[in-house]
Formats: C-alpha cells, structure tokens, sequence
C-alpha cells in the first residue's frame, strides 16, 4: 500500500524531518489546500499540516523548518490477528450464502 509523507527541512540545522503517513490522495489535497490557505489538516484530531514549523536542534537550539513537500512511500498491509481474520472469512462467508437466496 502507498501512502505520504510530509518533510521538513530545519534552516538552521539542516535536517529533514518526515511526519506521520496518510493516504496519497489526502496528501495531495493538503497541499492544494496549503497553496491557497497556508495550513491544512484535520482539525478534529489535531493532524496540521503548516508551510513552516519549530524544530528542535540536536545542539539545544531551534530553529525553523520548511515544508519541502510529500513523499510516496511503499508501506506493509496492516497484518491482522487470527482472530480477526477468522471472522473476516466467517463474514465472507455469510454474504455468500445470502447471495445464494
């Protein structure tokens, strides 16, 4: 599965910074988004996605960083318990045989 990645580059340090994925598509209105606003995201749960943010320096000072844009990365499919997988097939198999009637 495919998903984003938003970097930062601190101006002071130099280093690049990646935050947390999401889906392509929803990386892809962010940035329409940052290009017309300057910030997006999902206010509800916090997940702001800004043109700049503060970075913590690794010699204690702060510096500011930059949005340099999103990168597609290659993720693994979520593995599911047994259990849940069990389930999943008895739910497979369930609409299968109400396909039937």
């Amino acid at each position: 599965m495919k998903e984003a990645q938003f970097e930062y580059k601190c101006r002071r340090c130099g280093k690049v910074t990646r935050n947390p994925s999401c889906r392509v598509d929803l990386a892809q209105y962010y940035m329409v988004c940052l290009a017309v606003d300057g910030q997006a995201g999902d206010w509800q749960h916090g997940g702001i996605i800004r043109r700049h943010d503060i970075h913590n320096c690794k010699d204690g000072g702060t510096g500011l960083s930059d949005l340099l844009g999103c990168r597609v990365v290659e993720t693994e499919p979520v593995r599911r318990p047994k259990l849940a997988r069990k389930e999943n097939e008895e739910l497979k198999l369930r609409s299968e045989r109400s396909e039937r009637r």
